[in-house]
């Protein structure tokens, strides 16, 4: 009897999951799943046309020009996220109520701050002994000119977002992603011909973006502005805490070891992150999902950190097994990549973890425990990686990220398990 009570009730389980399964299909044509997909669709074709660049790029150019140029790019798209100044979370917050106000605003104050903090850059490490050979005004007004041209991109796809019309942000990626196609042409230049090719890419996406959205007119809206100024800061703080270590840790490689190790950590780390992208995918739909109440959200997140520990073992095997095999698509001397790869997908293991932690603080409105987390990280990750490299090399990096991120973990385990998510 207890025997068919049994498969009687999971007949039942089974009959509800096709019920949700066959409901979530019906839901795909609705504009959220559609916005959904679109994207994820571009960050897919970032992470692929990112490893496609540089794949190319280590095969046309030499090692020093790679690691010049790969500083140069990180440099780039951190201040690209600086120059936003958060603008681009109140961006989608508040387009409901001031609508293409936001966008004409938002373009003309990141424009500003990309252009004093990329000439800033430049003026401050382009007379190190690192650069000495390489920086020129031409190089100075490259840099500058296509930082203003990369803040204008993120903002153009950060409207699309917000305007619920994701598709052109998406093929503003797919543009964007032609980059690879100029670094033929460019070999001469040098390590300034991968930039302006890098550069070139997002020349065409701006193009298309401000072609399709056609509703952009600048202007200053100082209401706007007032309104968004203490949601914008709190967000960008946190943010920038988060991503500065990984944009700012080639610059320091660059410094105290030169540039050939510079390539190495920017190849490691951009396939790492590559690699990480289905945990970091995951984390982003558990945001979603956590809005539909506290029961549906705690199992959501417990299948979700199955499901993405589960791909972090088999990732970790990969790695193990055939990474030197992915590093010699950038050429043979990138398997010297290896181990910091290795100790890279190692630390995901307790980044994952405060990647999940500080999701559920942002469901539960705890800006400021983000805001202490990310910046506890950053602090961690680059003390005892500049501390470190003095002894182990580039290794010294990938031992600082894993012990950074195992310490914020492990008090998220000893201290708020239960708080946040068992509560």
């Amino acid at each position: 009897m207890n025997v068919f009570k049994y498969l009687s009730n999971k007949l039942n389980e089974v009959r509800e999951m096709l019920e949700i399964l066959m409901q979530e299909i019906k839901n795909v044509r609705t504009s959220f799943y559609r916005e959904s997909i679109y994207i994820s669709a571009s960050t897919v074709m970032n992470a692929t046309a990112g490893f496609i660049f540089w794949n190319i790029a280590t095969n046309l150019y030499s090692l020093p020009e790679v690691g010049i140029a790969s500083t140069l790019v990180s440099a780039m798209n951190l201040i690209v996220m600086v120059s936003f100044l958060g603008l681009n979370f109140s961006l989608i917050r508040f387009y409901p109520r001031y609508r293409e106000k936001t966008i004409g605003t938002t373009i003309i104050v990141t424009l500003i701050a990309s252009v004093i903090f990329s000439t800033m850059y430049l003026l401050i490490v382009g007379n190190s002994e690192s650069f000495r050979g390489v920086f020129s005004t031409k190089l100075l007004a490259i840099f500058v000119f296509f930082s203003m041209i990369g803040t204008t991109y993120n903002v153009l796809f950060t409207y699309g977002i917000a305007k619920k019309r994701a598709k052109h942000s998406f093929i503003l990626s797919i543009f964007f992603s032609l980059r690879f196609l100029f670094l033929v042409f460019l070999i001469s230049f040098g390590a300034l011909g991968i930039v302006t090719a890098f550069g070139l890419g997002l020349t065409l996406g701006v193009i298309y973006g401000l072609i399709a959205l056609d509703d952009i007119k600048l202007g200053l809206d100082f209401e706007y502005l007032k309104i968004s100024f203490k949601f914008s800061l709190t967000n960008y703080i946190a943010h920038l805490a988060n991503i500065t270590p990984k944009y700012i840790m080639p610059t320091i490689v660059l410094a105290m070891l030169g540039k050939e190790d510079a390539a190495y950590l920017y190849i490691a780390f951009a396939v790492g992150d590559l690699i990480l992208f289905v945990p970091n995918a995951i984390n982003t739909s558990l945001f979603v999902e956590g809005s539909h109440g506290v029961e549906y959200f705690r199992k959501t997140l417990r299948k979700a950190m199955i499901f993405a520990y589960l791909y972090l073992v088999l990732a970790t095997v990969f790695i193990w097994l055939f990474g030197g095999y992915v590093l010699r698509f950038f050429g043979e001397k990138y398997i010297n990549s290896l181990p910091l790869l290795k100790l890279i997908i190692l630390g995901g293991f307790s980044a994952v973890l405060v990647d999940f932690f500080t999701t559920i603080l942002n469901i539960k409105s705890k800006l400021n425990k983000v805001l202490i987390i990310n910046l506890s990280r950053a602090v961690l990750f680059l003390l005892l990686s500049y501390l470190l490299i003095q002894k182990f090399g580039i290794l010294g990096v990938g031992i600082g990220w894993n012990i950074g991120n195992a310490i914020v973990a492990l008090k998220i385990i000893l201290f708020e398990r239960h708080r946040y998510f068992f509560k």
